[in-house]
């Protein structure tokens, strides 16, 4: 009996990579990472939480604090899963337009998804605008599936993290190959495009691939 079942799981996991092997997408998948500003004044790594890494069950990934030249304070964390793990369900729950209000931060806009070309990499980012006590607060926020290539915005913006959503990408051949969220937050800015071109600064240095 246990060696009947050996035979039936060897044939189903045949099955599936037969499945994804049929229905594979040609997507040229740009893989990019962070290089942290160890250099940059100021620059302390910030620790995460155990509960924290117990929710998010990343495989790599932490959170840096500096000071830019202008004297700005940036904040910036980055998390990535292997293929097999999957960030949904903290993209779901754990978004800045969901967690931040929560902390008391008071959101005055959300600018919805671009994309931007840094370095080689194309990276969907989202961007907010709160308050702190008074203190204008910029947000941007970036989720990254290996599956996508991201050639527009308008891909990005139809991306289902659901658990249907990621069931519909099985049924379309979708393999989850990886995941990586990249955050960044800096305090003072009053005009929003200060602000983006602040970040693409960032960015610039941050961002490199492979």
């Amino acid at each position: 009996m246990l060696a009947g079942l050996g035979i039936w799981i060897c044939f189903a996991e045949a099955g599936v990579q037969t499945w994804y092997a049929l229905h594979q997408q040609t997507v040229t998948y740009t893989r990019w990472a962070v290089q942290w500003p160890v250099s940059e004044s100021r620059y302390k790594s910030v620790s995460i939480p155990p509960e924290a890494e117990s929710l998010l069950r990343y495989n790599e990934g932490g959170g840096g604090k500096w000071e830019a030249a202008d004297g700005q304070l940036w904040i910036m964390y980055f998390f990535r899963w292997f293929p097999g793990r999957t960030a949904a369900l903290f993209v779901k729950n754990h978004r800045p337009d969901i967690c931040l209000p929560a902390s008391g931060l008071v959101l005055h806009r959300e600018s919805g998804i671009r994309l931007l070309q840094i370095n080689g990499a194309h990276l969907p980012i989202r961007s907010y605008r709160f308050d702190d006590n008074g203190t204008p607060l910029h947000v941007f926020y970036c989720y990254w599936d290996g599956r996508s290539s991201y050639e527009n915005a308008t891909a990005a913006e139809q991306e289902d993290w659901t658990a249907r959503g990621r069931l519909r990408a099985a049924i379309r051949g979708r393999r989850e190959i990886g995941a990586q969220m990249l955050e960044l937050a800096v305090w003072g800015y009053q005009d929003d495009g200060a602000a983006d071109r602040a970040l693409q600064r960032e960015l610039e240095r941050i961002i490199r691939l492979g």
